[in-house]
């Protein structure tokens, strides 16, 4: 091996790199093509067109590295067989498995666990979405369930801090994974169940493998959830780990960070949406005012030909008072000439009797009765002959008619 010395003891001494690089050559000879079995805990793909994955039993685990073509259709929780090689990272002095080959041998427990406790709670429409909670738009108190330890309270802050500074943040600290995890989760959810001043709550834990964010997959947790009164956003692992109480909660956030950006607006925001409902308000009052105006005009529209209508009624009864008026004042001036007529014709009548019978001739009555027709008188009548200037009351003794 180039570059080794020696002690004055003679005792062979190796440097870091030299002990890494020789390890890596001794392990390259031994485990060059060897294959593994186990179940897949956790994998993350990244842009460079690597995949890093862990592989584990019931007691180890082992780290691999891979590319995107050869693992395109592995998912956490499945157990396969793996061929490949394992190599050093001689930088770091840090072994991993180099996967060439993947071979499939079924699901894992703990997928297989997680799918048939889904498809019961499912079932049961624990994840239906008539479930669900609207999530209040701008929130005053902020109930966060999560470990004080660790960056995802201080990202969950900083963003809160800088967006809504109005809003007020209670943390229970929580512990979210390991030995009682389910317990101290369903507590704290309890707990802020009773605040009744709490407007929203998340839960947030940051990422880890499959068996770190099984808590969250657990049947008590996830009842204990569904019965929150409150509206509840999960930030649980990262954008690709999905675990049963993201199904629960009222919103899913893909990390803690989304969750604190989803429940408070900016400030910014906050003043565009006050213009814009402002300005949807005025829109609502100005239509809301057209539309009354244009009811208006049509009933002004109406009262208007009401009191036309009423006003040609009015002048109707007016004519026709009038006309009744002038008519009984037709008939009342008829009437009086009728009766100046009347009495003008027995001055009339009698004037001209009088010149009549100073002309000689007579009036011969009966019983008052003007008599012209000698047929109407008989033997013994007693008559009354009236001359211009007195009558002289007579007996008939003898009747003698003209012959024609």
């Amino acid at each position: 091996m180039d570059g080794l010395f020696y002690d004055m003891n003679n005792q062979l001494i190796y440097t870091v790199t030299q002990i890494n690089n020789y390890s890596a050559d001794l392990l390259k000879k031994e485990l060059s093509n060897v294959w593994v079995s186990g179940e897949i805990s956790s994998l993350k793909k990244y842009p460079s067109g690597f995949a890093y994955l862990t592989l584990k039993d019931s007691i180890s685990e082992l780290s691999c590295i891979s590319n995107h073509e050869v693992i395109s259709n592995i998912e956490v929780g499945m157990e396969v067989t793996i061929n490949g090689s394992i190599d050093i990272y001689t930088i770091k002095g840090n072994y991993q498995f180099r996967i060439n080959n993947v071979f499939l041998k079924g699901k894992g427990n703990l997928w297989l666990k997680y799918n048939k406790l889904k498809d019961k709670l499912s079932k049961e429409g624990l994840f239906d979405m008539k479930h669900k909670k609207k999530l209040p738009s701008l929130p005053q108190n902020i109930g966060i369930i999560t470990s004080k330890e660790g960056s995802v309270l201080s990202d969950i802050r900083n963003i809160v801090n800088r967006r809504s500074p109005y809003v007020s943040l209670f943390v229970m600290d929580t512990k979210v994974s390991g030995q009682n995890a389910v317990a101290s989760i369903c507590e704290s959810i309890k707990n802020f169940n009773e605040l009744k001043y709490i407007d929203v709550i998340i839960i947030a834990r940051g990422g880890g493998s499959i068996e770190d964010l099984s808590v969250f997959n657990e049947e008590k947790l996830v009842r204990e959830i569904f019965k929150l009164n409150t509206p509840v956003i999960s930030a649980i692992g990262h954008e690709t780990d999905f675990t049963l109480c993201d199904f629960v909660s009222d919103l899913r956030a893909s990390t803690p960070s989304e969750a604190a950006q989803l429940c408070c607006i900016s400030t910014r925001e906050l003043q565009e949406k006050i213009c814009y409902d402002f300005d949807k308000i005025i829109s609502k009052i100005q239509y809301s005012i057209n539309n009354k105006q244009e009811n208006l005009s049509r009933i002004d529209l109406v009262i208007n030909k009401k009191l036309e209508k009423n006003m040609i009624i009015n002048k109707q009864e007016r004519v026709d008072f009038f006309l009744n008026l002038i008519q009984k004042r037709i008939i009342d001036k008829k009437n009086f000439l009728l009766s100046l007529i009347n009495s003008n014709e027995k001055i009339f009548k009698k004037y001209d009797d009088y010149k009549i019978k100073k002309l000689g001739y007579s009036i011969i009555k009966k019983n008052n009765t003007i008599i012209t027709d000698i047929d109407k008188l008989n033997k013994n009548d007693n008559i009354e002959i009236d001359m211009y200037n007195g009558y002289v009351n007579a007996k008939i003794k003898e009747l003698n008619k003209h012959e024609k």
